[in-house]
């Protein structure tokens, strides 16, 4: 079964982008050029701000998005995180 039967075509692009964004931070986590969680996420939500710009949404189907491909990323790259001892900081 293929994916592209089941999804329309902004679905599909927004799933391969979380994919390719996963791994791009994945490999930038494992060079060491983003060594903390914060940085991770600011990273994460400028390329997902760029990549939903263009897009022809409403403004608020483009923050629901954003917050949805953030978690589905986050949560991908939680091993990468504990493997690679992403530091995070902590408030008390």
């Amino acid at each position: 079964m293929l994916l592209e039967k089941y999804c329309k075509d902004t679905d599909l692009m927004i799933i391969q982008f979380i994919i390719e964004l996963t791994k791009d931070i994945h490999a930038k986590i494992s060079a060491r050029t983003l060594f903390y969680e914060e940085q991770v996420i600011r990273y994460a939500n400028k390329r997902i701000r760029s990549f939903l710009h263009p897009l022809s949404l409403k403004h608020t189907l483009k923050f629901v998005y954003q917050s949805e491909i953030l978690q589905t990323i986050l949560f991908k790259l939680k091993p990468t995180f504990e493997q690679q001892h992403v530091l995070r900081c902590i408030s008390s």
